[in-house]
C-alpha cells in the first residue's frame, strides 16, 4: 500500500528544490545589498572621504559612454588606413584627432565642476557640434569622422525613448548633409551621393537597433523594480503579522493561567456543585486547553520562523517516545472507542534527536488522525527503518485527503476541508514540517479518498562512531 522509497525520493526532491531556491532568492538580495553598499562607497568613500573614482560625480550609466568616445576615436584612425582621398580635406585627419582628443580631455575636465556639461543631452549637443565641425575639416562625406556620430546616436538612445531616439537621428543626419554639402568635396558627383545615402541609412539603422533594445531593457527593468517593492511590500506585511502574532500571544498567556488556575480550584472544589454546574467546568477546562494550545503553537512558529528554536539532542529510541505519546492520547482514542496498534522491529537503531520536540511532532500527527478517523475506528502506529534513517508512519481508516490538497496541508494556516465541521487552525503539521526539517529529517503524507491517511517522517541515524 505504501511506496515508502517512492515517497522518501519525492520528499528529498521538494526538500533539495526548496533550498535551491532559497540559495536563488537570499544570495541575490545578499549581493544587491553588497552591490549598493559598494556602489555608495565609490561615490562617497569611506568615513567621508573624496570620492576614488575620477567620474564619480557622473551616474554610473553615463561613464562608459563618455569612455565610449575614446574608443570612436580609435575607430576613425583605423578607419583612416582605408581611406586615403585628400579631397576636401582642410585640415589633416591626424591633426584633427589629436584636437578632438583634446577636447576629450577637457570635456572631462569640465564636467567635474560645471553643472550643465554634467547632463547627457547638453554635452552630447556639444560633441554634435565638435563631430560636425571635423567632418567638415577633414573631407565631409569620405571623412571617417561619420563615427562619431553613430556614438553620439547610441548615448542619445540611452536617454531618449524611441520616438525622440529616431527624431534625434534625423536632425543630426541633416547637419550631416549640411557639414558635407558645404565642404569643398561637395556632393555632386554620384559616388558621393550614394556613400552619404549609406551612411545615413547605417545611422537610422542604430537608433531603431538601440532605441528599441534600450526600450525592452528599460520596461524589464521597471517590471523588476515593481515586483521587488511588491515583495519589500510583503515583507514587511509578514514582519509586521509575526510581531503582532508574537505580542499577541505573550498578552494572553498571563489572563490563560489565571483562568487555569480559577477552573483548576473549581474543579477541585467540584463536590459542592450541581451535576450541570460540574459539567459546566469540565466545558470552560475543555476550551481552555484548547486555547492555550493555540496560543503554545502560535509563539512556537514565530520562534521557528525567527530562527530561535535551537534543538538539544541526545541518543534516543523512538519506541519509547511512540510509546509515551500514545499512552498520553489512550484517553482520548477510548472516548472513541478507537483501537490504536503499535509495531516495530525487535530492534531499532538510536537516533539523535531533541526528545521534547519529536514528541510535539507525533503528538500533533497523532492528534489528527484521531480527531479525523470516526469513532470505532482503527489508526496504526507503524516504526521502521532504512540504512540511514528511522521512518515513523501514522496510518488511519478516517475520510482521507483529496489530492488537490495534499500538496498543501504542511502550508501554515492551511486547514483540510471536512464535512464533519472539524477544523483546526493550521499549525500542527507546519509545525510538524519545521520540526522535522531542523533535525535533517523529511516529512509527507499519502492518502486516498475514502481510504485514510498515512502520515510518516524520517530522521537521521546516529553514526556508527557516534554509537560507541
Amino acid at each position: 500500500m505504501w511506496d515508502g522509497d517512492g515517497q522518501r525520493r519525492v520528499c528529498a526532491a521538494r526538500r533539495q528544490s526548496a533550498a535551491a531556491l532559497a540559495a536563488d532568492i537570499l544570495p541575490a538580495g545578499a549581493n544587491r545589498a553588497v552591490t549598493e553598499k559598494a556602489e555608495r562607497q565609490n561615490l562617497t568613500g569611506d568615513k567621508g572621504a573624496e570620492p576614488r573614482s575620477w567620474l564619480a560625480y557622473l551616474p554610473a550609466v553615463e561613464r562608459p559612454i563618455l569612455l565610449f568616445r575614446w574608443l570612436a576615436l580609435f575607430l576613425v584612425l583605423v578607419l583612416h588606413w582605408f581611406d586615403r582621398s585628400t579631397d576636401g580635406v582642410l585640415l589633416p585627419l591626424p591633426h584633427m584627432a589629436l584636437v578632438v582628443a583634446g577636447y576629450n580631455g577637457l570635456l572631462l575636465l569640465l564636467m567635474r565642476y560645471v553643472r550643465w556639461l554634467q547632463r547627457p543631452l547638453n554635452y552630447l549637443a556639444v560633441d554634435t557640434v565638435v563631430a560636425t565641425l571635423a567632418v567638415y575639416l577633414t573631407g565631409g562625406y569620405h571623412s571617417s569622422f561619420f563615427v562619431l556620430y553613430v556614438f553620439i546616436t547610441i548615448g542619445a538612445a540611452f536617454h531618449l525613448e524611441l520616438a525622440r531616439t529616431i527624431v534625434v537621428t534625423l536632425a543630426i543626419g541633416l547637419i550631416y548633409i549640411g557639414a558635407c554639402y558645404l565642404n569643398p568635396a561637395g556632393l555632386q558627383l554620384p559616388y558621393a551621393q550614394y556613400i552619404l545615402a549609406a551612411k545615413l541609412f547605417l545611422l537610422l539603422v542604430v537608433a531603431v537597433l538601440c532605441g528599441l533594445l534600450l526600450e525592452q531593457l528599460r520596461r524589464e527593468h521597471e517590471e523588476t523594480e515593481r515586483e521587488r517593492g511588491q515583495v519589500a511590500r510583503l515583507r514587511a506585511l509578514d514582519e509586521l503579522q509575526a510581531g503582532f502574532v508574537s505580542a499577541v500571544s505573550h498578552e494572553l498567556r498571563t489572563p490563560l493561567t489565571c483562568i487555569k488556575t480559577s477552573v483548576d480550584l473549581l474543579a477541585e472544589t467540584s463536590a459542592g456543585l450541581s451535576e450541570e454546574q460540574v459539567e459546566l467546568v469540565r466545558t470552560v477546562g475543555h476550551h481552555l486547553r484548547r486555547l492555550e494550545s493555540l496560543v503554545t503553537d502560535l509563539l512556537e512558529i514565530t520562534k521557528l520562523e525567527a530562527g530561535q528554536v535551537t534543538l538539544s539532542v541526545q541518543p534516543t529510541d523512538l519506541r519509547q517516545i511512540v510509546t509515551r505519546v500514545v499512552g498520553a492520547l489512550r484517553p482520548l482514542t477510548d472516548a472513541r472507542n478507537q483501537s490504536i496498534s503499535l509495531r516495530w522491529p525487535e530492534s531499532v537503531g538510536l537516533v539523535e534527536v531533541d526528545r521534547r520536540r519529536i514528541e510535539q511532532v507525533l503528538t500533533n500527527i497523532l492528534s489528527n488522525a484521531i480527531k479525523f478517523t470516526p469513532k470505532g475506528g482503527r489508526i496504526d502506529v507503524h516504526l521502521g527503518e532504512t540504512p540511514d534513517h528511522v521512518q515513523v508512519c501514522v496510518a488511519d481508516n478516517g475520510p482521507g485527503i483529496p489530492p488537490a490538497e495534499q500538496a498543501h496541508v504542511f502550508e501554515k494556516f492551511y486547514v483540510v476541508s471536512d464535512r464533519r465541521g472539524l477544523s483546526g487552525l493550521g499549525l500542527g503539521l507546519f509545525i510538524a514540517q519545521e520540526m522535522i526539517q531542523l533535525h535533517g529529517g523529511c516529512i509527507w503524507v499519502d492518502s486516498r479518498p475514502g481510504e485514510g491517511s498515512t502520515f510518516c517522517f524520517l530522521v537521521p541515524k546516529m553514526a556508527q562512531e557516534e554509537r560507541r
